[in-house]
């Protein structure tokens, strides 16, 4: 994951994944971080979007969205923005039978 900008101007952003129930700590980023990350998160069933927000003491910013059904089984790089904040994240969705 690389920052770019951020939303938060007291400090990181703090970055959070969500998909539909599951809610998830990404990490704290800077302009400038990029970090490689080891997140393994299951998709719930009938869910197909990861929201990364910013979350602070005001409440949550969203920062953008990807379809987690439109490329699977590779990684996909993916700029999300919102606000002031720009990152590039760099994700791999593994499909499995049911």
């Amino acid at each position: 994951m690389k920052c770019y900008a951020i939303n938060d101007y007291t400090g990181s952003d703090n970055l959070y994944g969500v998909i539909g129930p599951v809610r998830f700590r990404i990490g704290s980023f800077a302009p400038g971080d990029d970090y490689r990350l080891d997140i393994t998160q299951v998709v719930p069933f009938g869910e197909f979007h990861l929201t990364i927000v910013e979350a602070d003491v005001t409440g949550d910013d969203e920062i953008g969205s990807v379809n987690l059904s439109d490329l699977m089984d590779f990684d996909t790089r993916k700029n999300v923005h919102g606000e002031d904040a720009s990152y590039d994240i760099t994700y791999f969705v593994e499909s499995v039978s049911d």
